[in-house]
């Protein structure tokens, strides 16, 4: 049997043995229209809870608009055209529009990447802004549940109507991407973020999980906190095509998309895998580590005590956070991680403590473009050149006979082990 993981902007070939018993997780894949600005037309004219948007915009408002940065698929250059459209039809005037590139603690985007993500119309025709922990001015607007200041990007709390595009996905302990994450951590300020990703060690912060998941309920209090007048949600395919839309309510929205993502990309094993081979979904999930991790955190989820996950992820831009590396150097051990971001919770070193986690419980095979000395020897993993290599190499170690799991498309996979 022949299998193809994305990676990057390509794809990588393996050849699974027929003596092995090996399971595939198939996506219920819904097939893109050829044009999907009806979808979304048909969804802004139709908006679920909410006025449509040129019935709650009017002449002489300002208006800012959160979208997505770099290291997510959402479609923006699709997505964000017939919503200014909307906005100049009410009389809103462009000068009166700032686009917010919502990144949390990324690095904020060069001019090119914004040029890519946008297009080249919106960026010269617009106000273009990025969360910048360093420069940005973030205004407290109230206190969480969880006895968090909130404190969220001025320019986004001093607009007259807020709206939100982004794709809805899985996430590994927000349970679900998009809406409300579009607030915090997009353009929220580091503390609360560090605050509010500091409740990842409760067990129902996981992926899938929304019923009494610490992170994602603060993350909806602090979206109502900062208002969200209107949002334009979508789901993707495995080729990052929009298959359906919804605007209106953001909290209608992000349950339509929810429903829609389960129904795409849940799915439940009968046994634990010895081996399970992965991708971070290529470009631009694969970015870097730091956010190919999630593929591997699925597999971590199912995979034997003690076997293999074999990871295919590009990887261009390498680690993708200097404090992940740091941790990693830091400290030898998960459990000495979690001690110390239970006293000083720092943004990207939660990923060094998956990371340990990993490690300390079954074997990594990576395929990247990284360093093969700095994969063996810095990040404890396992390099190889190819899938095909990985596999050969788990299956000496595991035996011939071994049951193996792939899932093609890691990151916006969410796998689960049958009760029985």
């Amino acid at each position: 049997m022949n299998v193809s993981l994305p990676y990057g902007t390509t794809y990588l070939n393996v050849s699974i043995p027929d003596r092995t018993t090996c399971d595939i997780i198939k996506t219920n894949e819904i097939l893109a229209p050829d044009s999907p600005n009806q979808l979304i037309e048909q969804a802004l004219q139709h908006p679920l809870g909410t006025q449509p948007l040129h019935d709650i915009a009017t002449s002489g408002d300002t208006v800012a608009i959160v979208v997505d940065d770099y290291t997510r698929p959402c479609p923006t250059k699709t997505l964000l055209p017939p919503v200014l459209k909307e906005l100049t039809r009410t009389g809103v005037d462009d000068t009166d529009v700032t686009i917010i590139i919502g990144t949390g603690t990324h690095s904020p985007p060069s001019f090119e990447t914004t040029r890519k993500l946008l297009g080249e119309k919106i960026v010269r025709n617009y106000t273009v802004i990025s969360t910048d922990q360093k420069s940005s001015t973030f205004v407290p607007i109230g206190e969480s549940s969880y006895h968090h200041q909130i404190e969220i990007l001025k320019e986004y709390i001093e607009a007259d109507i807020k709206i939100i595009v982004s794709d809805i996905e899985y996430h590994y302990f927000a349970g679900y991407g998009g809406v409300r994450k579009s607030v915090l951590p997009a353009i929220s300020s580091k503390q609360t973020i560090q605050q509010n990703h500091a409740m990842m060690f409760d067990p129902r912060a996981t992926t899938g999980c929304m019923k009494q998941n610490p992170i994602h309920l603060e993350m909806n209090e602090a979206m109502r906190l900062a208002g969200c007048d209107f949002t334009l949600g979508c789901v993707l395919n495995s080729k990052h095509q929009i298959v359906s839309a919804w605007a209106g309510d953001p909290e209608r929205v992000m349950d339509a998309g929810v429903k829609l993502v389960d129904s795409m990309y849940k799915s439940e094993i009968q046994k634990k895998p010895d081996i399970v081979i992965t991708a971070a979904d290529g470009a631009p999930h694969d970015i870097n580590l730091y956010q190919a991790l999630k593929a591997m955190y699925t597999a971590s989820q199912v995979v034997k005590n003690g076997g293999w996950i074999i990871l295919a992820a590009e990887c261009p831009q390498g680690m993708g956070s200097n404090i992940y590396h740091d941790w990693l150097q830091k400290y030898q051990t998960a459990s000495e991680i979690k001690t110390a971001l239970e006293k000083d919770f720092q943004i990207g070193a939660h990923k060094a403590y998956y990371h340990r986690i990993a490690v300390e419980t079954c074997h990594i095979g990576l395929i990247s473009s990284l360093q093969d000395t700095f994969v063996q020897q810095f990040l404890s993993y396992h390099p190889f050149k190819s899938v095909q290599e990985a596999l050969n190499h788990a299956l000496e170690e595991v035996g011939n006979t071994a049951r193996i799991l792939i899932i093609p498309n890691g990151t916006t996979t969410h796998v689960t082990l049958s009760d029985s």
